[in-house]
């Protein structure tokens, strides 16, 4: 930039206001904007003043800096005039913060304004998840045995500019009960709970000191049992992997959203008094239901039966095999959108088509199809005969966009796109995200465009394809 201007170019970037230039870094990471105090003298000084802390773990051999370090210089170096309306705190490695540094932190962050707060201070930990896929899982014990750090006591008494709070593996430390009216975060409209070591009191008391909030999330607390959610303003309520949670009770006469993670079982102990007005349900089961487990499979589209008005659906699973059920549930007329994510087998996916007459989005991220084989992107394949569509309405009626996330070639996702651009008569639109295995500008990408492109039924379907 400065060879540019001894060239005599015009650095047209430079000449702007600085704060039309914070605003630009402040849609970039903390790291990333600090590199660019290095362009030139105009710049020494821009990120100083920018709104948006946000710091995570950068790879070992390309930062060996410690989070820990990165924050503290990023914040002795701020002009202390300039406001904080975000502050992000994540990816400890080795090197958790001591609990002053912490306080020091927050207390400088709610100083400056901070709107958002998330500090996570989660150290690699594995899923506490039992179902998680992972070579290793911690128990409620292990998790009980770790050395928490304590948010202080300051982050949750009275804070006047907070709005929304992202709170991870760290332990609580709330006002006591005789001082309650100091428990007060009136203000907050997102809470998220993630990993919390707190009895269920604890957390019974912050999320009641929280009465406009809009959003929460409770995602691996193990030592949740039993909680009650009494918000008027509640939106969306998603419960993670609480899967030692006896009784969830939802109270919120303005929610319209519900996210669920956990086992089929674990699914009933979540109770609302408004199930007929969630128009988008989110269910991911993370503990493998075989296809032919009637008892699961019936519980789980009781469950999703429950909301009645549901506008948007996502079903998905992680382990194999596949449990989509292939009976569908019954209240799904109204459904718009649909989204499927993980292994599902194609006829089950056609009978639930079956009752969603007025779909319009359709999203499958394919982890794994019903008899997936390798990729053979050189042989032919024939439309499969199993697959009746006649009696999919959404197909001749409403069906506009359809999304293939993960598609690699294989003969079973194949005929599934196949399928789905000659039966969709409407389809204006098909997004195509190639799986990582599909290199970019490969022959195997050339083959697979190709094909897709001479299938469709309506000529007038537009198919762009982009990579992960």
């Amino acid at each position: 930039m400065a060879r540019q201007q001894r060239a005599g170019g015009e650095d047209r970037l430079s000449a702007l206001p600085d704060a039309t230039l914070t605003r630009i870094l402040s849609r970039l990471r903390t790291d990333q904007s600090v590199r660019t105090s290095a362009l030139s003298r105009r710049w020494r000084r821009v990120f100083t003043a920018v709104p948006v802390v946000d710091i995570g773990a950068a790879p070992q051999r390309t930062c060996p800096v410690s989070v820990n370090h990165m924050v503290s210089v990023v914040l002795l170096s701020r002009d202390s005039t300039a406001p904080i309306r975000s502050f992000r705190v994540a990816g400890f490695r080795d090197d958790r913060p001591s609990a002053s540094a912490i306080f020091q932190w927050i207390v400088t962050a709610l100083f400056a304004g901070a709107e958002t707060l998330d500090l996570d201070l989660t150290m690699g930990d594995q899923p506490i998840c039992p179902n998680a896929s992972t070579f290793y899982q911690s128990t409620t014990a292990d998790f009980a045995r770790q050395n928490f750090r304590t948010m202080p006591r300051r982050l949750f008494t009275r804070t006047a500019a907070l709005r929304h709070l992202r709170l991870g593996n760290c332990e609580l430390d709330l006002p006591e009960p005789e001082h309650e009216r100091s428990l007060s975060l009136d203000t907050l409209e997102t809470l998220s709970l993630k990993r919390i070591n707190a009895p269920d009191h604890a957390l019974q008391r912050l999320i009641s000191a929280c009465p406009r909030l809009t959003e929460l999330t409770i995602e691996e607390c193990p030592t949740m049992k039993r909680i009650s959610v009494a918000l008027p303003l509640l939106r969306a309520f998603t419960l993670r992997c609480c899967h030692d949670a006896d009784h969830v009770l939802v109270d919120a006469p303005s929610l319209r959203c519900l996210g669920y993670k956990g086992t089929v079982a674990g699914a009933y102990v979540l109770a609302l008094s408004t199930w007929g007005q969630i128009h988008t349900l989110a269910v991911d089961i993370c503990a493998a239901v075989q296809a032919n487990d009637s008892d699961k499979n019936r519980r789980l589209r009781e469950f999703v039966e429950r909301c009645t008005n549901l506008m948007t659906l996502h079903l998905s699973q992680h382990e194999k095999p596949p449990f989509f059920p292939y009976r569908a549930p019954q209240t799904l007329s109204g459904l718009a959108q649909l989204e499927f994510s993980g292994p599902f087998h194609i006829t089950a996916l056609v009978n639930i088509l079956k009752n969603t007459s007025n779909l319009q989005v359709l999203a499958l991220v394919i982890d794994r199809l019903d008899d997936d084989d390798e990729a053979s992107t050189c042989s032919r394949i024939a439309p499969t005969k199993r697959l009746m569509s006649s009696a999919v309405e959404c197909f001749h009626r409403s069906l506009k966009r359809i999304h293939l996330v993960k598609y690699n070639g294989q003969d079973a996702q194949r005929r599934l796109a196949m399928f789905l651009l000659r039966e969709t008569v409407r389809t204006d639109e098909l997004h195509v995200t190639f799986a990582g295995s599909v290199r970019e500008g490969s022959e195997t990408e050339t083959l697979l465009a190709s094909e897709m492109t001479s299938w469709p039924r309506n000529p007038q379907t537009k198919i762009m394809f982009r990579h992960e």
